[in-house]
């Protein structure tokens, strides 16, 4: 089955926030799309530290790379690639 752009964007998503809780960290999602799809944090109990990053996610369901200039305004972006999303058991993050 051929997977649409938003049921590739949707199933990549879950799966970069399924591995960001899995490691321990918090995951938020923005409700307006301005350059960041996620946010992960920490606010670890006892120390009070909190600290935030803001993630763009390129999903896609082959092997791709892309990189635009747009995202250079965001302070700390992280660039978050989540590949081969039609089959999840192959899927890779990096």
């Amino acid at each position: 089955m051929a997977l649409d752009s938003q049921q590739v964007e949707l199933i990549g998503r879950n799966l970069l926030i399924a591995q960001i809780v899995a490691d321990g960290l918090e995951v938020a999602v923005p409700t307006r799309d301005r350059g960041v799809d996620l946010i992960v944090y920490s606010d670890r109990e006892g120390d009070g530290t909190f600290v935030a990053k803001p993630i763009q996610l390129k999903a896609a369901s082959a092997q791709a790379f892309s990189l635009d200039q747009k995202y250079e305004r965001v302070t700390e972006l992280l660039l978050a690639y989540v590949w081969n999303v039609a089959d999840p058991t192959n899927a890779v993050t990096m």
